[in-house]
C-alpha cells in the first residue's frame, strides 16, 4: 500500500562532450559518437515511497505492523543502441554554409531504478508480544513490493518520460547546432503500445 511519494528531479549532465573547433566534424564521425553512447541519460528522478505492511494471518497470537521509507532514483533517457544512422538526412548549401540535418531517435524509457541500503528506513512497527518482529528478510521483500509499485505507476512513468524526451530533444539540437548544422529536427521513432509524442 502508498503512502507518500515525494519527487526531487535532476537533470542529468550528459557525459558526452563535443569539442569546439573552427571546421565541423564529418557527419561520419559524430553519427559513430551517438551509436557508440550505449545510454544517453537525460533525466534522474528521486522518489521517496513509504510502504506499509500489516500481517494478521495468526489472529489468534495477535498481529504486527510496519512502516518502510525507501528513496529510489530512476534514470531515464535514450537507449542509442537503438539509433539508426541511417535514418538521418543532411542536407548542404555551399553557397550559404547552410547545413540541415533530420534524425528520428528512439524514444526514451526507464532505465535504471537504484534503491541504496542506507536510503531504506523502518519508520514504524507494532508487533504483538506473542509475535516475531520483521526479519530483514521480510523488510526487503517489502521494499521490493513498494519498487513494483513505481514501476507500476503509469503517471509516474509517463511524466518522467516526458522530461527525458524535452531534455533529449533539448541536448541533441545543442550538440549539433555545435557541430555546425544550422537548422535541426530531431523526431522520436513511434511506439506501437504508446505513439510519438514530440
Amino acid at each position: 500500500m502508498m503512502k507518500k511519494i515525494m519527487i526531487w528531479p535532476l537533470i542529468v549532465v550528459a557525459t558526452m562532450v563535443l569539442a569546439s573547433c573552427n571546421r565541423p566534424p564529418e557527419s561520419s564521425a559524430w553519427q559513430q559518437k551517438l551509436k557508440e553512447a550505449a545510454e544517453l541519460g537525460t533525466v534522474q528522478y528521486t522518489v521517496q515511497k513509504v510502504v506499509s505492511n500489516s500481517d494478521e494471518t495468526w489472529q489468534l497470537f495477535g498481529d504486527r505492523k510496519i512502516l518502510i521509507s525507501f528513496k529510489a532514483i530512476i534514470k531515464a533517457g535514450l537507449d542509442m543502441e537503438k539509433f539508426n544512422a541511417e535514418s538521418v538526412r543532411i542536407k548542404e548549401d555551399k553557397k550559404t554554409g547552410k547545413r540541415e540535418i533530420e534524425l528520428e531517435l528512439p524514444q526514451p524509457e526507464i532505465l535504471a531504478y537504484n534503491i541504496k541500503p542506507d536510503d531504506v528506513k523502518k519508520i514504524y512497527s507494532s508487533v504483538s508480544l506473542l509475535r516475531t518482529e520483521y526479519t530483514s528478510q521480510e523488510r526487503a521483500e517489502i521494499v521490493v513490493k513498494g519498487e513494483l509499485e513505481l514501476k507500476n505507476d503509469k503517471e509516474l512513468t509517463e511524466m518522467i518520460l516526458k522530461d527525458a524526451r524535452q531534455n533529449a530533444r533539448m541536448f541533441m539540437d545543442m550538440l549539433l547546432r555545435q557541430s555546425g548544422f544550422t537548422d535541426v529536427n530531431i523526431k522520436f521513432k513511434q511506439e506501437v503500445d504508446h505513439g510519438t509524442q514530440q
